[in-house]
């Protein structure tokens, strides 16, 4: 894909999938939301875009490091980032973050 644009689901895996969620997305299992910005980062060309609203404790927690270290800075190049707050999801009590990230070409 030349795009891809979400608002992931986020929050703790299921029970019955947290233990594969850590062979899968070794970098990302601490949240859904973190593992879905590494898969659409998987599907995008090189030179492809990400864009995502997602909760914004991604970018504070000490439990996303690996993601920050190793997805956001490593796969991709972060080019925008916009802290909007509360109020931003509909009903959804959530601070929340919109960004887009470049998947560099190799």
């Amino acid at each position: 894909f030349d795009v891809v644009v979400m608002n992931p689901p986020f929050g703790e895996w299921s029970a019955g999938f947290k233990k594969q969620s850590k062979e899968l997305y070794p970098n990302s299992y601490c949240d859904i939301l973190a593992a879905f910005v590494e898969r659409g980062g998987e599907l995008l060309h090189p030179g492809g875009r990400l864009g995502a609203i997602t909760s914004r404790t991604c970018f504070f927690l000490s439990s996303y490091t690996k993601w920050r270290e190793e997805v956001v800075l490593k796969a991709f190049e972060p080019k925008l980032l916009v802290d909007l707050g509360h109020g931003v999801m509909d009903e959804a009590m959530v601070e929340a973050a919109a960004y887009v990230f470049l998947k560099p070409h190799a």
